[in-house]
């Protein structure tokens, strides 16, 4: 409720505003243009939320299938809409998983995400495919802020953000509380390690 209340404010102060001073087109469109991002924003958390209310309640049938991760990572990263010149990329051909290919792409579409957000301006991320023994192993860096020590195990925790005011007024601290639900129930793992000024998320999933 604490995360809809501040763009509901920001909705219902701007249709004032609109109401009592504005007098030319630009001037609604200008308004029109805030409603729009605040509204897109409330869709964002509540479609986070329901994510993870339908992952918690195991509502959302899992379809798994034998799913081309190369692949998979390749395509997501080409067309998420990220910089092409700060994302660098490096898969290992040919890796499977028994796996659902929707939440594996919302896996990495958070985890990159996050990495853009929290990385300083005009930096880099690098996406990580490979093989260990027995596992496939998915790393996702950036060189943004970091995380402090004290902090590495909260950010797992929903509505938990390291540094809100670098999250641009997105999100509300949900998408690595989801993509930990994501890894948990294809029985992989991850975590965070920060060192120098950048974080490496690491995902390990069952290799087939």
């Amino acid at each position: 409720s604490h995360e809809l209340r501040t763009p509901v404010a920001v909705i219902l102060a701007e249709c004032e505003y609109a109401r009592e001073n504005a007098k030319t087109a630009e001037d609604y469109a200008e308004s029109l243009e805030v409603v729009e991002r605040q509204g897109r924003r409330m869709s964002d958390i509540i479609n986070q939320l329901l994510s993870i209310t339908r992952l918690d309640q195991g509502t959302d049938a899992i379809h798994w299938e034998q799913v081309d991760l190369s692949a998979l990572v390749q395509t997501v990263c080409a067309e998420g809409g990220w910089s092409r010149d700060r994302l660098t990329l490096e898969v290992e051909e040919g890796l499977t998983a028994r796996a659902d290919p929707a939440l594996l792409t919302r896996l990495l579409q958070n985890l990159v995400e996050n990495a853009f957000k929290y990385g300083k301006p005009e930096g880099h991320v690098w996406v990580t495919l490979g093989r260990g023994p027995g596992e496939i192993r998915l790393e996702v860096k950036d060189d943004g802020i970091g995380i402090p020590p004290e902090q590495q195990e909260k950010i797992w925790k929903r509505f938990y953000q390291v540094d809100p005011s670098r999250s641009a007024g997105n999100g509300a601290g949900l998408g690595l509380a989801i993509a930990k639900e994501i890894v948990e129930l294809h029985g992989g793992t991850i975590r965070a390690e920060s060192a120098h000024d950048t974080v490496t998320f690491t995902v390990t999933l069952p290799a087939s």
